[in-house]
């Protein structure tokens, strides 16, 4: 018997807040069925590369769909009636689909792409400081996590910076209800805000299709596969609506992260101050601690047994990326930051197999040049005397602060 297992699950708010005991009852447990769920549950690293691995056992169509947990409310539903079809796209579609998509997908997210990006990113970074540096103080979610790779994705796509504040709604919109907590009238206005989103990037696609330009948005209207077929509309609003969430949403949870980790272990920033090049692995250490994507959603596709459980065709599997990022099998002292960590980049923080995440290295780049700039202009990072009560928003799939207030002296 475990009571922290069996009086409480991921939907609990307290749970979602610390969850870091809740992860270790989860190894303690093995892999499981939660009833409050109605899902199994896996946190052990070796398992869940096999389960993410395994495409055919383990299905990712229609996964994340949660309508099976909870009916939406009729106006989501008539508003839905009115929008370009949702189609199974990238984190939701497996082989031969996924491959067709992501073949036309990769060469702008590859590394050597992403790196001519770095001077931009660069940029973005000094002038969102710049904003800030004369204060000895700033808001480091609204002011810094937020505003980096909101204006990055617009630039990438080829939108207006001036669109910042409709990238962020439309990007809060689709991943709100995948946390399974909130309220019918925000699940409203977020079908709202992503049927707007879908109105704005059927005009822009369109538009593009007679005026190209050297943006993300053309890429896709001139992708072919190797017959020779385009993306549909669904396809390309679908895969701009993923883009949207992976280049942002998780950026600015792993970028407000890493300050908290760095005001928090003084001596860990010391050793980035003096050697700069373990920032790289101080951002994958961010991804494992913290798991902005905290687990996502897998479809058994036909009887199984795992570690002696026997699980039913259709039965639902969540993998627990943050879990098994502490997992003390894969992981010398799983639960401390250690910018020196040899296997720091072997967590799950992007997923795995076929399914890893196609904008990690955009996501790790501009994570890398957030920390580095910001060590090289604001010293003496500290917490805003009572000005934080470092709260999440509450989501069952998504970690991020709410807000986290800091002081510095520039350099």
């Amino acid at each position: 018997m475990n009571s922290l297992i069996d009086d409480k699950s991921l939907a609990d708010q307290d749970i979602q807040e610390c969850p870091w005991a809740y992860y270790q009852a989860m190894h303690d447990k093995g892999f499981y069925f939660d009833e409050q769920l109605g899902m199994y549950m896996c946190a052990s690293y070796p398992l869940m590369r096999e389960i993410l691995r395994n495409t055919q056992l383990f299905s990712s169509v229609n996964s994340q769909n949660i309508s099976h947990m909870r009916t939406p409310p009729q106006e989501v539903r008539d508003l839905q009636g009115q929008m370009q079809r949702t189609v199974n796209i990238l984190v939701s579609s497996d082989p031969p689909d996924h491959g067709r998509i992501r073949e036309m997908l990769d060469a702008p997210f590859r590394r050597r792409e992403i790196e001519k990006l770095r001077p931009k990113i660069i940029e973005i970074i000094g002038h969102t400081i710049d904003r800030f540096v004369d204060q000895g103080a700033f808001e480091a979610v609204e002011d810094f996590a937020i505003p980096i790779p909101v204006t990055v994705i617009a630039d990438i796509l080829g939108l207006s910076r001036s669109m910042a504040g409709a990238i962020k709604d439309w990007s809060d919109a689709s991943v709100e209800p995948l946390g399974m907590m909130i309220t019918d009238e925000r699940w409203i206005a977020c079908t709202k805000q992503i049927k707007a989103f879908q109105d704005f990037i059927s005009v822009e696609l369109e538009e593009r299709k007679t005026n190209p330009r050297d943006d993300l948005l053309t890429h896709l209207v001139q992708a072919r596969d190797e017959h020779g077929n385009a993306l549909t509309l669904p396809e390309m609003l679908g895969i701009t609506s993923q883009i949207l969430v992976a280049g942002n949403e998780t950026t600015t949870n792993g970028i407000a992260a890493g300050i908290q980790m760095l005001i928090e272990n003084p001596e860990q920033q010391r050793q980035l101050r003096d050697d700069p090049s373990r920032i790289l692995t101080f951002v994958n250490e961010v991804l494992r601690l913290e798991s902005p994507v905290q687990g996502l959603f897998r479809v058994v596709m036909e009887d199984t047994e795992i570690e002696g459980i026997k699980v039913a065709k259709g039965a639902r599997i969540m993998v627990r990326f943050a879990a098994a990022n502490r997992d003390a099998e894969k992981y010398d002292h799983p639960d401390d930051l250690d910018v020196c960590r040899k296997n720091a980049g072997t967590h799950v923080g992007f997923g795995a197999g076929i399914h890893h995440c196609l904008g990690a290295n955009l996501a790790r780049e501009e994570m890398l040049q957030a920390f580095t700039v910001l060590l090289k202009r604001l010293d003496n990072l500290a917490f805003k005397p009572g000005g934080n009560d470092f709260t999440h928003h509450p989501s069952m799939v998504l970690r991020g602060l709410g807000a986290l207030h800091v002081t510095f002296t520039p350099r």
